[in-house]
């Protein structure tokens, strides 16, 4: 009898099934926004309205689960029968309130009334990923699901009388005003911008010639690419009466590291460089002046410019971030951003591969990490998988919520990166972040324990369980940092570290450099810890902040162990002192490489970089306000992306200017004026060694809000072209002018050559280059003048296309060649080579 009784039990608390009851469309939902404040209360109010559709009832004591990253831990829920529990990160469950949820009757709705903390300003922003669970514990996703969706009219009432920019047609057609279309000789040939260049005379046309591909015996890789991209694209018929293109890989000394000088000439392709890295990008450069066609279409002929370059980068880090652990972005994937990098000459791969909503690689002896920690799908307790973060929906195949790369895999990446040029830096983020890791080391807990292996249980436990402090993390988790006093924690990473450093041993591949995160440590960890609290005693340390550092230091010494070099995010090279954060001066002589993050302007701590490379520490420059990916391109609600840090499109990344960030932004992030010559005697500014210790510049895209692979490509292009250009030429020339008026007609005049390279090259090839990049097309500005609508875009080169009908346009519309006479239902819509359109423009009625 007790084995049938526990039996039961189990499955009472685990079996947490699809529903077979109520099928998809019986139940709907719709999520309606009712109220919504930005000033002087930032707030929103909102509607969940359930309808039953069945011609049954739907039982009494029913949930609905969802996602969302911008409602607040505790709303407050109107109708004292329900309530909207905050479970973890974005994880919310709408429930009875001290009673079972009511039945809802054939034909009936119910509707649930909510007011929460934080406007809404982004429709990608609405809650997500519906699981309606029945009483008896079985579930389904919402098919049937609406939600409301901001205009931009609406978004304009919500800014109000405040000073944000908001992207109208009108307004679009007047950022774009000092953007016209170049002549292709006055344009540069490719991103990013060489030095120097010269055309030489007519293009030279190669057809059905062969190619010869000569290199020293160091710039193999080299000479491989230019090989193996050349026979992708041109297949002549070799006629031997044709003299073949010459191309001729060799080296000379005193060519800058990385550096290289090209040129086409008379059949003849010479490429001199001083290192294997510079012959590389100059093999990439000579890629860049093939016509775009040649990546879309195999053919026998080439037509090739006949030119001269010399080009050498200003930083030696050109970086950009990859967060996986949020969401999942699969092998291939990676390959393709990979290509796109080198392709552009970025040399570091930031690849963040653990964080609080999942565990993204194979570590061999812990598989709880793989089989617990890298999926994510519903259950109620999660006890068999992590909560369907960021609307990944209840199945652990569906989204982007689930992966994980083998050892075979990452391996395979690791070399596909080498062969490019590009270093691979892993990051394991700790002390907080970390969620992912402490639940499944609690399922290895669980494992041994049930075992009676005690030992082996606590081998490597990362979690306090008579830790009762109470913290929220950045993304609202309440368990995300491990705890730090215990020795079973540095056990872990050493393990983690050991095994990765074996992965990239055996790939052939070296490893030099690990991030250890060490961001967004919330306040109030480790407050309540028993362990802490003897410890503190033991180690006479004295708070939060001396265990954090006392953590930093422990795992330090096991990257030292292993022959790495420690990286962080800035926060491990920083202390409060006095009521102010500052560098932690004795730390800066390790080497410690900090990646500058947090530059959101008006926040105070535009030049905390300065502050950090003046201390002593190399940093690199990854600015929230220019350089993060993940923010919207603009504030129309149509675009999808975070807004924390305010918007970024490819103009705030390329406008950076990485010694003299002040002159890095035009408005606060409330919209107000920034006040450059007030900050440029206000920042902090670099010392010549400061300067040094500036390695480069990278940018970051983390996945929250990421929902397929082609978003990733959405985010990524065009706004990383700007960052392409900084990282290679560094400080623009408009950043040396001596006033402001000079400087801002200076910084007009470059944005149009640089959008134009854009408009006229870059996005032509990024539609057929590696199979296709799906890069945004902007919005078309309109402008009413007398009675007739002009429309421009931001990069000429692109096409605008019309109708008067009430349609969309298409690429088949008409063309936009000169100003339209006014009429109201005019439609507008801006299309890349390949007929991809971008968001619709019409002027306000």
């Amino acid at each position: 009898m007790r084995v049938i009784v526990l039996f039961t039990v189990i499955f009472l608390l685990f079996s947490c099934n699809p529903s077979e009851d109520l099928q998809a469309g019986e139940l709907s939902v719709e999520w309606k926004l009712l109220e919504n404040e930005l000033t002087p209360r930032s707030s929103h109010k909102a509607a969940f309205i359930l309808r039953n559709h069945t011609m049954k009832e739907i039982e009494e004591g029913w949930k609905l689960y969802f996602n969302t990253i911008f409602v607040s831990v505790s709303p407050e829920v109107s109708d004292d029968r329900f309530q909207i529990r905050h479970l973890a990160g974005d994880f919310f469950v709408l429930e009875g309130r001290g009673q079972k949820t009511p039945m809802i009757r054939e034909g009936e709705k119910l509707e649930v009334t909510y007011a929460s903390n934080n406007p809404f300003l982004k429709n990608s922003h609405a809650p997500e990923g519906l699981i309606f669970q029945e009483r008896d514990g079985t579930f389904q996703e919402v098919s049937s699901y609406e939600k409301s969706a901001l205009e931009l009219k609406e978004l304009i009432a919500v800014f109000g009388s405040t000073e944000v920019f908001i992207p109208t047609a009108e307004a679009i057609y007047e950022m774009n005003e000092e953007v016209f279309l170049l002549d292709k000789e006055h344009v540069p040939p490719f991103l990013p911008i060489p030095k120097s260049w010269e055309y030489l005379g007519e293009p030279l046309l190669i057809k059905n010639a062969g190619i010869g591909v000569l290199g020293d015996k160091a710039f193999e890789k080299a000479a491989k690419m230019v090989t193996k991209q050349i026979q992708l694209g041109y297949k002549p018929e070799n006629d031997r009466s044709i003299k073949p293109l010459q191309i001729r890989i060799a080296k000379k000394e005193g060519i800058p590291s990385e550096g290289y000088h090209l040129e086409i000439r008379d059949r003849r392709v010479l490429i001199l460089a001083s290192d294997e890295r510079g012959a590389f990008y100059g093999v990439q450069s000579f890629l860049a002046l093939l016509p775009p066609g040649f990546w879309e279409q195999p053919s026998n002929e080439i037509l090739l410019p006949q030119i001269e370059i010399d080009d050498a980068p200003d930083f030696g880090y050109r970086g950009l971030f990859l967060d996986v652990a949020r969401n999942f972005i699969p092998k291939e994937s990676i390959f393709k951003i990979l290509d796109l990098m080198s392709f552009y000459k970025l040399n570091t791969f930031h690849f963040n591969l653990a964080n609080d909503e999942g565990w993204r690689i194979e570590i061999k002896g812990l598989s709880e990490l793989t089989d617990f920690g890298s999926k994510r799908g519903f259950s109620i307790d999660e006890s068999t998988m992590l909560w369907p973060f960021y609307g990944s929906g209840a199945a652990t195949n569906n989204g982007l919520g689930s992966g994980f790369y083998s050892v075979a895999d990452f391996q395979e990446i690791l070399r596909y990166a080498d062969e490019r040029m590009i270093e691979v830096i892993p990051e394991i983020g700790v002390p907080a972040h970390s969620r992912a890791a402490i639940r499944a080391m609690e399922k290895r807990y669980q494992h041994w324990i049930g075992k009676g292996n005690e030992e082996e249980a606590n081998r490597y436990r990362l979690a306090d369980p008579q830790d009762s402090s109470t913290y929220l993390s950045a993304q609202n988790f309440r368990d995300n940092t491990i705890a730090v006093c215990r020795e079973s924690v540095y056990d872990f990473y050493e393990k983690v570290v050991s095994e990765i450093k074996s992965i990239y041993d055996e790939a052939g591949v070296p490893l030099k450099t690990w991030h250890t995160g060490g961001d967004e440590i919330p306040s109030g960890v480790w407050e309540s810890s028993p362990l802490c609290d003897s410890f503190l005693v033991d180690q006479s340390h004295s708070s939060q902040h001396s265990l954090e550092k006392y953590f930093r230091l422990r795992v330090s010494e096991i990257l030292a162990k292993y022959g790495l070099n420690t990286a962080g995010w800035e926060e491990i090279g920083l202390e409060e002192e006095e009521g102010e954060v500052v560098p932690v001066k004795k730390y800066a002589t390790k080497g410690w490489s900090l990646y500058a993050w947090n530059a959101v302007p008006g926040w105070g701590s535009e030049d905390r970089a300065y502050k950090l490379a003046n201390a002593g520490y190399p940093v690199v420059i990854s600015s929230s306000a220019n350089f993060y990916f993940d923010l919207a391109y603009n504030w129309d609600p149509r675009e999808p992306g975070h807004t924390w840090s305010g918007v970024a499109d490819m103009y705030q990344a390329w406008k950076a200017v990485p010694h003299k960030m002040y002159l890095s932004h035009d408005q606060t992030i409330d919209g107000k004026t920034w006040p450059w010559e007030e900050k440029q005697i206000d920042f902090e500014k670099l010392t010549e060694q400061g300067k040094k210790n500036i390695l480069g510049v990278q940018g970051q895209l983390w996945t929250e809000t990421i929902r397929s692979v082609e978003m990733v490509e959405y985010y990524l292009f065009p706004k990383m072209l700007g960052l392409v250009e900084r990282a290679w030429n560094g400080d623009p020339e408009w950043s040396e002018a001596a006033e402001v008026k000079d400087m801002l007609k200076k910084r007009g005049q470059e944005w149009n050559i640089f959008s134009n390279v854009v408009g006229q090259n870059e996005l032509p090839r990024l539609a057929t280059i590696f199979g296709g990049v799906n890069a945004r097309v902007p919005a078309p500005g309109l402008k009413k003048i007398a009675q007739e609508i002009w429309a421009n875009v931001e990069n000429p080169g692109l096409e605008i296309r019309w109708t008067d009908d009430g349609t969309v346009p298409s690429y088949k519309s008409k063309l936009y060649t000169e100003p339209l006479s006014y009429r109201p239902g005019l439609r507008f819509r801006a299309f890349n080579k390949k007929g991809k359109g971008g968001h619709v423009s019409m002027m306000e009625e």
